[in-house]
């Protein structure tokens, strides 16, 4: 064998041995930072949280989901078979949809800053329905309004109040702090840590108010 026949047969052994080791996508619940912290019929819940150097498994988003951002760090995101993608990093309670429904995607992020990156994933496997939504039902600034969700930011000053509206929805907290909800089934206090969430499945609208010391601030998800 000539030595450039040598080089090509070592070449192609090369490529063989990286593809044989290729890693293979996974359901997003089996990559091991994505921690599934709540589902039912309507959503499936999703705290993700990335230590600083952490690279995460290859894994696959296969429904529509709304990301809340709630610790902010520089990730790298590699889709799957194409390079990397430096990002800068997001503010917290920045959030955003993403249609992986009709366009699923395999991909791996890794956090290649200092600190903790964290976000939430709420996913929608199914609708709820219910009256039809005008623009009063909004519990603050719209961020998205499609034919999935509404998503409006939550921003309130001890001792403010805000009403969270039906068919169901996804509430998300940002900030640590303490609410009241006031509905059809009586009264709740509840106190929450970032990246803390409730659910709510009921077309009556509920009064939500900070009864704690801090500003509170959260995200709303109302599921069409």
């Amino acid at each position: 064998m000539t030595g450039a026949a040598r080089l090509l047969l070592a070449a192609a052994l090369a490529g063989a041995a990286a593809a044989a080791c290729a890693e293979d996508p996974v359901p997003i619940e089996q990559e091991p930072r994505h921690r599934l912290a709540f589902e039912n019929t309507r959503i499936r819940f999703f705290d993700v949280q990335l230590p600083p150097g952490y690279r995460s498994v290859v894994h696959i988003h296969h429904h529509d989901g709304v990301f809340v951002n709630i610790s902010p760090a520089e990730t790298e995101a590699e889709d799957w078979g194409k390079p990397p993608v430096r990002r800068a990093p997001r503010a917290p309670g920045e959030s955003y949809f993403i249609g992986y429904a009709k366009t699923p995607k395999a991909h791996r992020v890794s956090n290649v800053g200092n600190t903790e990156y964290r976000v939430t994933d709420t996913e929608i496997l199914q609708g709820c329905g219910g009256r039809p939504l005008d623009d009063a039902a909004r519990a603050g600034p719209v961020l998205v309004d499609n034919a999935r969700v509404r998503v409006t930011r939550i921003e309130l000053a001890p001792g403010a109040s805000t009403t969270l509206y039906g068919p169901c929805g996804m509430l998300v907290l940002v900030t640590g702090g303490t609410a009241r909800f006031d509905g059809p089934g009586g009264i709740e206090t509840a106190g929450f840590a970032p990246a803390g969430f409730k659910w709510r499945d009921g077309t009556l609208p509920v009064t939500m108010k900070n009864v704690g010391t801090e500003p509170l601030h959260a995200v709303d998800i109302l599921v069409k």
